[in-house]
């Protein structure tokens, strides 16, 4: 099974992930998601951190950068689903305010339509 997948939603790209977003992976992980976005427009970019159990310096700093990236093109990334102790982690970095976050299924629905 892939670490990462996407695939289309309408208007958004939704990327799984599976592993740790740490040092060793994030290369990889910003090749993929690049790549897709440069194969079709999407307004809005979801990454399901639902696998995700553990996110590093590394990995906050990735996410940062591709939101802030995203939003100087008039897009929106949204973190759907992220688990407890991510959650966490964006807390004690006082950034969980910075994300938009997604908890719910319907939450995701609602931005969709």
């Amino acid at each position: 099974m892939e670490d990462c997948m996407s695939s289309r939603e309408g208007p958004a790209v939704l990327f799984s992930f599976r592993k740790e977003l740490t040092l060793e992976c994030i290369p990889e992980l910003r090749e993929k998601i690049q790549k897709t976005l440069e194969e079709g427009r999407y307004t809005f970019v979801i990454l399901d951190l639902s696998e995700v159990a553990f996110i590093d310096s590394s990995g906050i700093g990735f996410l940062v950068a591709f939101a802030s990236e995203l939003e100087a093109k008039d897009r929106s990334l949204y973190l759907y689903r992220p688990r407890p102790q991510v959650l966490k982690t964006l807390e004690l970095v006082q950034l969980s305010s910075f994300f938009k976050i997604l908890r719910t299924d319907e939450e995701r629905a609602a931005l969709l339509l």
